[in-house]
């Protein structure tokens, strides 16, 4: 950091937000050797929590997320209002994390990176000078109103977007799922089980979750769209044992010792993430997938994007809007194809009655347990729906063809499944 005569702090990259993207943002770009600030709102990295953790085991192996910061899950659970489906895994393949704990993790890193992270510094609006965004107005933790500039700006906000909305890059997000969930210590819950839960008994317009993460710890939510229904989660998990009565045992004893809630985009991958002199990354971006609303590894890799083309930007002295689009293209090859299927799933099944939830939870009886990994990770691929229709060749001569035909083509196939594709696959 260096100060001027003006007063302004100065960086080469400055981030708002100290989440996982914003985290991961500052370590990408300390790391390219840029001058690097994060301002967070709250007084502490990783609270209150806004986030079930739910996440994928290879995927915190590859970010370097220390084993003791997760729990593995063993079974999944599926259930319908007339339905039930169980996978085991003698290789745990997801996870449960302990979210303030992966939060501080990433924080440590992007700091031993040569990142500063200010936390109470909650950011009022950017500063914006023609038409380009050169820094924010932010408060530090004495209540103090100053301006910090850099090169780059990166919003990390989330769901908020607070940059990319005021300096008119895109609007706010209409269409959004709002969580709650309870933290309980539930001596009678079996830590190795996980249950994804549906139907207008539980959750309308969503789905309800208990997500393990150790030492007695469970995590019980239920999560809606807005404004696809008007139901109050909140109302929902206070009666969940009672709409539930097979769980009552797994909470028997259980009390919460936190409560969280929790606002996610479900608009899809947003048209535009890129101004002059700005980035949207995470949340911001829209960057999760809305198939069941997880979002903490695609912040974690679109946060390291976003770093090293800020750090990239400001080291060659080109900060339009034009080169810093290298990252919305690197991001798209990614992630884009699995992100648009994701987003008419949701769309689908969001809409779903308890019958059709009972049809979809008897299809995947008809799967094979790492195929089930496979579509609730959204590793999609034309091998891995063949795959799926060759167990269930039915699938052709109902309304899902569609669907599949539409998802080949995101994936890049032109012309539509036939019967000898599926038996083809066999």
């Amino acid at each position: 950091m260096t100060a001027a005569t003006d007063g302004a702090r100065r960086y080469d990259v400055l981030i708002v937000g100290g989440g996982p993207a914003g985290l991961s943002a500052a370590e990408a770009a300390a790391k390219a050797g840029a001058r690097v600030a994060v301002l967070e709102r709250r007084k502490e990295i990783g609270y209150p929590v806004h986030t079930s953790g739910g996440s994928w085991v290879s995927d915190m192996r590859a970010i370097g997320v220390p084993a003791d910061l997760y729990n593995p899950i063993r079974a999944v659970t599926f259930l319908s209002p007339g339905r039930s489906v169980r996978f085991d895994y003698d290789e745990p393949v997801c996870c449960v994390l302990d979210v303030r704990g992966v939060y501080q993790f990433l924080a440590s890193r992007a700091i031993a990176a040569g990142a500063e992270i200010h936390p109470n510094s909650p950011v009022e609006g950017p500063i914006v000078e023609d038409g380009r965004v050169v820094g924010v107005i932010a408060k530090d933790h004495r209540n103090r109103a100053g301006e910090w500039r850099a090169d780059v700006v990166v919003d990390a906000s989330g769901f908020s977007s607070t940059l990319v909305t005021r300096a008119g890059v895109r609007r706010g997000f209409q269409r959004y799922g709002y969580g709650a969930e309870y933290d309980l210590v539930a001596p009678n819950y079996d830590q190795n089980m996980l249950y994804l839960i549906m139907g207008s008994q539980v959750a309308p317009s969503g789905y309800a979750w208990a997500f393990p993460r150790g030492k007695q710890r469970v995590r019980l939510g239920v999560g809606v769209i807005r404004p696809d229904v008007a139901a109050d989660a909140r109302e929902y998990l206070d009666s969940f044992t009672e709409r539930l009565p097979q769980l009552a045992d797994a909470f028997k004893g259980a009390s919460p010792i936190e409560y969280h809630t929790g606002l996610f985009p479900s608009e899809g991958v947003v048209e535009k993430f890129v101004g002059d002199g700005l980035i949207a990354t995470g949340d911001s971006a829209g960057h999760g997938s809305t198939l069941v609303g997880e979002g903490i590894r695609f912040a974690i890799y679109s946060g390291q994007m976003a770093g090293a083309v800020a750090a990239e930007a400001s080291k060659v002295g080109d900060t339009s809007a034009a080169f810093l689009g290298r990252y919305d293209r690197q991001w798209r090859a990614r992630f884009g194809r699995e992100m648009d299927i994701s987003y008419i799933v949701n769309q689908r099944i969001a809409q779903w009655s308890d019958e059709q939830w009972d049809e979809g939870v008897a299809l995947l009886t008809r799967v094979t347990p790492a195929q089930a990994a496979e579509l609730l990770r959204g590793d999609y691929s034309v091998g891995l729906f063949l795959s799926v229709l060759r167990r269930n060749p039915s699938l052709l001569r109902t309304g899902a063809r569609k669907f599949f035909d539409i998802a080949m083509q995101r994936l890049g196939r032109a012309t539509p499944i036939t019967d000898a594709d599926v038996s083809a696959s066999a």
